[in-house]
């Protein structure tokens, strides 16, 4: 089994190697951004890459069933943007996969996923396009992200995992840039906020888990990603700004900012990925931490007198143990 991978693998790495070897022919990048009743989040988004220093690219817009008018109004103001539409909010991942799908019927090489509530650096693509054309070990890379209202703060330094309890976590956030993470690295997860990923690694290990619909997919694609044999790569010298939480935050309310939808997401989707990828003893133990800090939770809010997050946590947790 481990030779027919092998095999596989180094087929893989062949395949590649002819691809970038074609004379004057940059690959071919489709950039991805999902749009929910976010007009001004989206349209800032798009008028950041109409700077974007790279000549090979196709911008795709998934409008996610949004109620404002939005995803027609953005087409008709850059009609240069492939416009798809959903009639429903399917998530996250449910956004993002039709946009991989059109990427791939359209023989794309690389897709970039990149949130709506983001600004880029003209240059930020190259480096990770050139970076995955030159190393066929590597199936997905991600910039350095910062925050956009704090543009000397960093949000994503790319991804934290403490394996034996499955946690995880953005490196850096919140922390001053002062070059400490100036060193490009390999990471064990790319945040879905800006990954970029090789087309041909997408149609061996799939497209985002619809189960998930928001929250933690980025993860479970990452180690989906790693566990086919590829690795992945933070580059700091590519740069973006991210508004973060811009299309989920709402007015605050009894039950605090933070819609309690987003909680029964976090919980429900953290069990499913320790489901999906813990070892026997990380399933026990992070299964213990995550029963322990919800039921602590639980008790502050219920103290609080937040009980739709109450009983969004419950929800989750029991679907995320129980649900297929």
């Amino acid at each position: 089994m481990q030779l027919e991978k092998d095999s596989e693998m180094n087929q893989f790495r062949e395949n590649l190697a002819e691809v970038s070897m074609e004379p004057n022919s940059p690959p071919k990048v489709t950039i991805i951004i999902v749009n929910w009743n976010g007009y001004e989040l989206t349209k800032a988004c798009l008028e950041s890459l109409k700077e974007l220093q790279y000549s090979n690219f196709q911008t795709v817009l998934v409008d996610n069933g949004s109620v404002d008018g939005s995803g027609e109004k953005l087409k008709s103001e850059f009609p240069e943007i492939e416009l798809l539409t959903s009639p429903d909010n399917i998530g996250f991942t449910g956004g993002n996969n039709l946009g991989i799908q059109w990427a791939l019927d359209h023989s794309y090489d690389q897709v970039l996923l990149l949130n709506n509530d983001t600004l880029i650096e003209p240059d930020f693509l190259v480096p990770l396009v050139s970076f995955l054309e030159q190393n066929p070990d590597y199936g997905a890379v991600q910039p350095k992200i910062m925050f956009e209202a704090e543009r000397d703060k960093l949000w994503n330094a790319g991804g934290g995992y403490f394996k034996v309890l499955e946690m995880t976590w953005s490196i850096g956030i919140g922390q001053l840039d002062e070059g400490q993470f100036d060193q490009e690295k390999d990471t064990p997860w790319i945040t879905g906020c800006a990954i970029l990923v090789k087309s041909a690694v997408i149609r061996q290990v799939g497209m985002l888990d619809n189960r998930f619909f928001a929250y933690y997919e980025d993860v479970e694609w990452s180690f989906r990603i790693k566990k086919s044999g590829f690795r992945l790569r933070y580059l700091p010298q590519s740069k973006i700004y991210h508004v973060a939480g811009g299309s989920s935050k709402k007015i605050k309310t009894k039950e605090g900012v933070i819609p309690p939808i987003l909680h029964y997401y976090r919980t429900r989707n953290h069990l499913f990925l320790i489901r999906s990828h813990s070892n026997p003893v990380s399933f026990v133990l992070s299964l213990l931490y995550q029963t322990l800090k919800n039921a602590a939770f639980i008790l502050y809010l219920g103290l609080k007198g937040r009980f739709q997050k109450v009983n969004a946590i419950l929800k989750g947790h029991y679907e995320g143990l129980f649900s297929k």
